[in-house]
């Protein structure tokens, strides 16, 4: 299991800080298999793996690096992998599987396939976010951009074996509201109703209750139902995971 950050203007992040509560969650969930966290920045500290990237690294190169790993460390031994996203971490996930998709067994840039099975993305900007900063993974952010429009042209990319996508957002999130969180094809959507303080920095870090107000679909985000008694974000994101990659 790979839990990924999001993008970190400071140039890095505490891993272990930012996927404890997580952890805890998949673990209670039954998960006894590894759970990596991927980093990205040469500034992240206490992650599993880190790539040596910055701010000006594009966010397609952070999925092909993430792509090989993938594929080194589980694919090609026959072993499938799931991945969780927060922000921006979601569309590293996304873009390793669409650009493994497109150009896996066409060139030796992208490994030839992978074996992912579920990916559960936690605020994502799918439709983009506004952003000021001079660097290049803010341009990619930006709603419109070529990256963006890229992706959106390979939604709900697949791994070998079929890969389920759950989304959530919130619409307590004030950086990425539930259009663009909830912006791409997927077979699961859920966002949280206001007033719960599921921002978009906190909701890696809420995992227990089943009191939590959303609503969500199972059908690619048609036959919207509402819950008075959903289970936290975390604890939801282990429970979508928990079918097939343990």
């Amino acid at each position: 299991m790979y839990l990924l950050h999001g993008v970190q203007w400071d140039g890095g992040t505490d891993c272990e800080a930012s996927w404890q509560n997580a952890k805890a969650a998949l673990r209670r969930q039954g998960f006894r298999g590894p759970l990596i966290t991927w980093g990205y920045y040469r500034g992240d500290r206490r992650c599993s793996v880190t790539y040596p990237g910055d701010l000006d690294t594009r966010i397609m190169e952070l999925g092909r690096r993430l792509a090989w790993e993938i594929y080194n460390r589980h694919s090609r031994h026959g072993r499938p992998a799931g991945l969780v996203g927060h922000s921006m971490g979601g569309l590293v996930a996304a873009a390793a599987l669409a650009g493994v998709q497109k150009y896996g067994g066409k060139t030796r840039t992208w490994p030839p396939y992978l074996r992912v099975t579920d990916v559960v993305a936690l605020s994502t900007p799918f439709q983009g976010v506004a952003c000021v900063q001079i660097r290049i993974q803010c341009h990619d952010l930006r709603a419109g951009s070529p990256f963006l429009r890229w992706l959106a042209s390979h939604q709900n990319p697949q791994g070998r074996g079929a890969t389920d996508w759950t989304l959530v957002g919130a619409h307590d999130d004030t950086r990425v509201g539930p259009r663009s969180a909830l912006g791409t094809k997927a077979r699961h959507k859920v966002v949280y109703l206001r007033g719960q303080r599921v921002t978009h920095s906190n909701v890696r870090y809420f995992a227990k209750g089943a009191r939590w107000r959303y609503r969500y679909s199972h059908h690619w985000g048609k036959q919207m139902r509402q819950t008075a008694k959903g289970a936290a974000p975390l604890r939801l994101a282990a429970l979508a995971l928990r079918s097939r990659a343990q």
